[in-house]
């Protein structure tokens, strides 16, 4: 197989946070991760996904370490998410996939996630752009499934 990756990296360090039932309307993100960032908090990664007509769920990963201040922040600064259900967990694992190839690769992505399968790693959240796949597992499985796609896909 002709190579398609050029590293793969792992965070261990991130928390995934949930936001549910925001008011699908446009600029709603913007506010969200606006006033996060100027309060000095850095994003990972994030996903939005359209649940009804109405609203969305937003999922972004903080390090560990900012957990409690983002969700007090949020609710306390931010009045359109006051309301909002949202959920963490502290137990997982943020692997990105970098390559120019990537998007050039039919079946790649389903190649990569047969084989955090076979390790016994569920997937928790996917994002992926033109170069980079990457999804959250939990930390557990950090070194198998990292190890186990070095040798696959070298």
């Amino acid at each position: 197989m002709e190579k398609i990756i050029e590293r793969i990296i792992a965070n261990t360090d991130l928390a995934k946070l949930t936001i549910t039932s925001i008011p699908d309307i446009p600029g709603i993100a913007s506010i969200l991760f606006s006033h996060l960032g100027e309060a000095g908090f850095n994003i990972e990664t994030i996903s939005q996904n359209s649940t009804s007509k109405n609203t969305c769920d937003i999922v972004f990963t903080i390090k560990e370490s900012e957990v409690e201040k983002v969700i007090d922040y949020i609710r306390s600064q931010i009045k359109e998410f006051k309301t909002q259900k949202i959920f963490t967990n502290k137990n997982i694992a943020l692997i990105t996939i970098f390559g120019e190839k990537i998007a050039k690769t039919p079946g790649f992505a389903g190649k990569i996630f047969s084989i955090v399968a076979e390790v016994g790693a569920n997937i928790e959240n996917i994002t992926a752009s033109m170069m980079t796949i990457s999804f959250l597992i939990s930390k557990d499985k950090t070194d198998s499934v990292v190890n186990t796609l070095k040798k696959e896909l070298a």
